[in-house]
């Protein structure tokens, strides 16, 4: 009898996921391999849409032609395991494989778009060929449960991880010093963080915010540069040369803002979150790895404030983060803890 294949469906460079697939490996009885269709080119402009929507469902549908040659299925890119089972149910085949959708996330849109895309979702997720969700979050659980009215029992909680490359990017460097950062796209509250620096606490005090999705609604003080040009190669030296690493969450039931997070814990910086949110819950204990604060304009400002004339505080925490990086928040992590969730099926 043919051993079938674990696999990974990435929509990267299979070197980005590799680690995750030796962590994978520590705890699986067969191997994972990584099969790649990359599709993450960015978001902007309608031909690299179309490209990406195209390969969302092009390379499953390939997976789906060959599924016989395959044992579990793990979707790195969740929509590669989300439109296998769309096939797997328009086909009505036999369930012959495990099918896992990693760092599974559903955000509810608006108008007939928004209505087309929850009835597309609850048609390819709530059925017998999803075995399983991964997500960050326990409190995602009873959102997505509730949107997609999805059993819980299909979920899978663990911390997010990415690769750990501080000693290939440490010593790099930008134009500007002495700032703290806001970085990101999705999901991020910038209006709350442009009102928290006009207070008299942080006048004398930069923030960069760095995004190229959101435009300012008021014209900014000084103190606040905002870029929309720093691509996502530039970002890493933008965040190793920060001061502090701020994400503030819009929707804080929502998963989003891991990456740059852990990116800022990586690279041995204090991070800040704001609460409630999922980075709070899975990844910062408040003064001891990072820093919580409020969705309160005056409050978040003075703790800001006072960590930003601490510069022990600023060392001490950043050093902390970096160790709790290392500890639990890896690729390598998350893939061993992943699997340890479905070994049996392995």
């Amino acid at each position: 009898m043919i051993q079938k294949n674990n696999i990974i469906l990435a929509d990267c460079c299979p070197e980005e996921v590799a680690t995750f697939a030796e962590g994978c490996n520590s705890i699986a009885n067969n191997p994972f391999k990584i099969l790649s269709s990359i599709s993450n080119w960015g978001h902007g402009g309608f031909i690299p849409n179309l490209r990406r929507y195209t390969t969302y469902f092009t390379f499953p549908f390939k997976i789906f032609l060959n599924r016989d040659k395959y044992n579990v299925i793990l979707g790195w890119q969740q929509f590669y395991a989300i439109n296998f089972a769309l096939f797997c149910r328009l086909f009505h085949v036999r369930k012959r494989n495990v099918v896992i959708a990693a760092n599974f996330t559903y955000r509810r849109k608006k108008g007939f778009i928004g209505k087309l895309y929850r009835a597309y979702m609850k048609f390819s997720c709530d059925n017998k060929y999803v075995d399983y969700f991964h997500v960050p979050s326990h409190n995602y659980v009873s959102v997505c449960c509730k949107e997609l009215k999805i059993d819980e029992s299909k979920f899978i909680v663990t911390r997010f991880g990415i690769p750990d490359t501080y000693e290939d990017m440490k010593n790099m460097k930008v134009p500007i010093d002495n700032y703290s950062l806001s970085i990101g796209r999705s999901n991020r509250d910038f209006d709350f963080l442009v009102n928290v620096w006009k207070q008299d606490c942080l006048k004398d005090k930069i923030l960069v915010i760095a995004s190229d999705t959101w435009k300012p609604s008021t014209s900014l003080p000084e103190n606040i540069l905002y870029r929309n040009d720093i691509k996502y190669e530039e970002s890493f030296a933008w965040i190793n040369c920060c001061n502090l690493c701020i994400t503030s969450i819009d929707d804080g039931s929502i998963c989003s803002g891991d990456t740059v997070l852990l990116t800022g814990m990586m690279f041995a910086k204090p991070v800040v979150v704001t609460t409630p949110s999922t980075l709070a819950e899975m990844y910062v204990t408040d003064n001891e790895n990072g820093m919580c604060v409020p969705k309160d304009i005056k409050e978040a400002a003075r703790k800001i404030s006072n960590l930003l004339k601490n510069k022990a505080e600023i060392l001490r925490l950043g050093n902390v983060a970096r160790k709790s990086f290392v500890s639990n928040y890896s690729r390598y992590s998350m893939g061993s803890a992943l699997c340890l969730s479905i070994k049996e099926y392995t």
